[in-house]
């Protein structure tokens, strides 16, 4: 059965509108390493207040080298079990960098990071990262962008969580509902394919032929040392 003419065309147009897109930086740097948000870019977790109080435990370690500086990127729980977190095994709910034994960022929400590789759900990200917590986004020598992969509830898009890491700074630089649909790494460039919908699909696999049921794709590319969405 061929895919009916109106959503033929519309997911064309689409296509062809998503590539005249003009291509934004997701944040700057500053000559003192410095990192300079764009707010549209990060949206807001599901607010509750109760996570501030509560007390993590960190079970997850990854280091990173730049420039002369070394930070340590740490995830973990709720030691309360908050949210079906499984003391870490399904997923983690906070992410700390620390600095010389210092924290120096933490970023927590009330629902759950899933792990790249090796867990629930059963996506691989293992060609694109050497750990489960976060797929590396190398930027320079002196910059570069982790992005952490949210939990697919139903109804809507996992969370896409991206930190900036500077040699001086570390900064939450985009947070949105869109899922990865592809990856594409060389030693010159990153291109990550995103997507912000759920498409429907019908008994027969095929999405079905209503407004608006097509994919609303954007990409997040690398270049001359910064990450830019579209």
């Amino acid at each position: 059965m061929i895919m009916k003419i109106p959503a033929l065309i519309a997911s064309l147009m689409l296509s062809l509108a998503i590539r005249a897109q003009p291509a934004t930086p997701v944040f700057r740097i500053g000559a003192d390493g410095s990192i300079a948000t764009d707010p549209p870019l990060i949206d807001p977790f599901y607010n509750d207040p109760r996570i501030k109080n509560l007390t993590c435990v960190l079970n997850g370690s990854t280091s990173i080298t730049l420039g002369s500086q070394s930070y340590d990127i740490r995830t973990g729980y709720f030691e309360e079990d908050w949210f079906e977190t499984e003391r870490g095994r399904d997923g983690f709910t906070v992410i700390a960098i620390y600095s010389d034994n210092r924290k120096i960022f933490e970023l927590r929400q009330p629902e759950i990071w899933a792990h790249t590789y090796a867990g629930r759900p059963t996506w691989d990200y293992r060609p694109y990262t050497d750990n489960r917590y976060f797929i590396p986004i190398a930027l320079s020598e002196q910059a570069v962008a982790l992005a952490f992969v949210g939990w697919p509830y139903g109804g809507e898009m996992p969370y896409l969580t991206i930190i900036a890491l500077t040699d001086h700074d570390a900064k939450l630089v985009f947070n949105k509902h869109m899922g990865i649909n592809e990856i594409t790494r060389s030693d010159e460039s990153f291109s990550m394919e995103i997507q912000a919908n759920i498409v429907e699909f019908g008994e027969d696999g095929k999405p079905f032929d209503t407004p608006g049921n097509v994919p609303i794709i954007h990409r997040l590319e690398t270049k001359d040392g910064l990450l830019y969405f579209k």
